[in-house]
């Protein structure tokens, strides 16, 4: 799905208070802490951004439980072969397998579980440069770029 189509329609039909930003990654491994340094830069605009570390578990189950039925964005990194910076939107029958991936519970479980109680979850993801391993944490220039380009999107 293109980006700025989505934004469009997110925007209009949900108010901030029922979006629900989830960043993944690894500051670690350079792009890979893509959505770790989006919800950085976001947290003060949406209340409800959480990082993969703030136990997101639960805070997928206390959506799942809750019945104002909103809308839950993940961000991540990946590589969908595309250049690099490339960001993507993608709903839960575009991603992968189920058994492939590199979280500690799968990204599309998270989808299923929040559609079974009617909250609605996508996953926008930039298309990575590098995930070599790094003493500092830093992303690519052209995927810091599209941290930047999005942010200004989205805020």
């Amino acid at each position: 799905m293109e980006l700025d189509i989505f934004l469009k329609d997110i925007f209009q039909n949900y108010r901030k208070e029922e979006i629900t930003f989830i960043g993944l990654g690894n500051h670690f491994r350079s792009d890979d802490g893509f959505g770790l340094e989006f919800i950085k830069k976001i947290k003060g605009k949406f209340i409800n951004s959480f990082t993969e570390f703030d136990n997101v578990d639960e805070v997928i189950l206390n959506l799942c439980n809750d019945k104002s039925h909103g809308l839950v964005i993940f961000v991540d990194s990946s590589d969908f072969n595309e250049e690099p910076g490339t960001v993507n939107v993608f709903s839960y029958h575009e991603i992968e397998d189920i058994g492939k991936h590199f979280h500690k519970i799968p990204l599309k479980l998270y989808m299923k579980l929040l559609s079974k109680s009617n909250n609605k979850s996508f996953l926008i993801a930039v298309q990575i440069e590098t995930t070599a391993e790094i003493i500092e944490p830093k992303l690519s220039k052209k995927v810091a770029y599209t941290l930047e380009h999005l942010y200004r999107k989205i805020t």
